[in-house]
């Protein structure tokens, strides 16, 4: 499972994956997709950088985490997330074998790695907003029956 960490600063994670060997070729930077689990929301990104020096082991591959959006860059691996489109929780993960390094468009690309994501915050950080649930608070002791027999 793929950890990445949102805070209020440039955040950056070196995802290490065993990918090589479901490769075709490593002359560009795979294609990372993610989608949020609890929205459904989809963000398309190539990581910052691939390095295949342990690659029998591993591929490495940099992500970072911007703290705005006006410093998203899905190009240069740093996709804003920590809001409400994209929220903390869980994501799936797809990895394409991309076809070059400024494509960001999956369509035809072969999947080489689906996955988990997990985006977390550390404690200072709050980036979602939650409204407390007030409008029918007379109602949390009401039970329904619903196949009852007259």
């Amino acid at each position: 499972m793929i950890q990445l960490l949102r805070t209020t600063s440039l955040e950056f994670k070196i995802v290490h994956l065993n990918i090589y060997d479901e490769m075709t070729n490593a002359d560009y930077r795979p294609l990372i997709t993610i989608t949020s689990q609890l929205t459904g929301n989809s963000k398309t990104f190539l990581p910052a950088s691939a390095s295949y020096a342990y690659k029998e082991r591993y591929v490495s591959l940099l992500i970072y985490t911007p703290q705005t959006v006006a410093n998203e860059n899905l190009s240069a691996g740093a996709p804003f997330l920590g809001d409400s489109d994209f929220p903390l929780g869980f994501y799936n993960v797809t990895i394409y074998q991309n076809s070059s390094n400024s494509n960001l468009d999956p369509s035809g690309l072969t999947t080489i790695y689906t996955g988990l994501m997990n985006l977390r915050s550390n404690s200072t950080t709050n980036p979602v907003t939650y409204t407390e649930y007030t409008a029918n608070d007379s109602e949390t002791e009401s039970a329904y029956i619903t196949n009852a027999t007259q």
